[in-house]
């Protein structure tokens, strides 16, 4: 069962850093969302695309790791190997995803560089959805390595 977790969570992370890549990258696009522009002095002001990453990944690990405590309390698992499961990991999830990103907003984790996306976006929601969209698409990636 170990081995599954270190396969989700190394899924995850790269998943993670990926996506933190695009949003990066759409951060400087004209078209892109008010919200999505709002990144950008954070991740001008950390001036690294690996480093943004590696932080957004890890805040993602670790939230996953909260959640993953909670499901094998409540219902014996850790990793969610079936639609089921995966259901029920989201609602999980969900409430810790949502009031992670709160936290990072007040207590200024990454500083006060994310307070425009925070006050374009809100804190709580989109920190909310972004985790759960993590895990749905590495849920998916690791199910095919460990078919349901």
């Amino acid at each position: 069962m170990t081995t599954q977790l270190y396969l989700f969570l190394s899924i995850l992370f790269i998943f993670t850093f990926i996506c933190d890549l695009i949003l990066n990258f759409l951060s400087r696009q004209s078209l892109a969302p008010r919200s999505i522009k709002a990144l950008k002095s954070y991740f001008d002001y950390y001036n690294s695309i690996i480093l943004t990453g590696v932080y957004a990944s890890i805040t993602v690990i670790v939230c996953y790791l909260i959640t993953a405590l909670v499901t094998f309390l409540l219902f014996n698992f850790y990793v969610p190997t079936n639609m089921n499961q995966l259901y029920t990991f989201l609602l999980m999830a969900t409430p810790v995803g949502y009031i992670s990103d709160i936290i990072i907003y007040r207590a200024k984790i990454f500083g006060t560089q994310l307070d425009p996306f925070y006050k374009e976006a809100g804190a709580g929601l989109y920190g909310a959805l972004s985790f759960i969209f993590a895990i749905v698409i590495s849920f998916f990636i690791f199910s095919f390595f460990y078919p349901f």
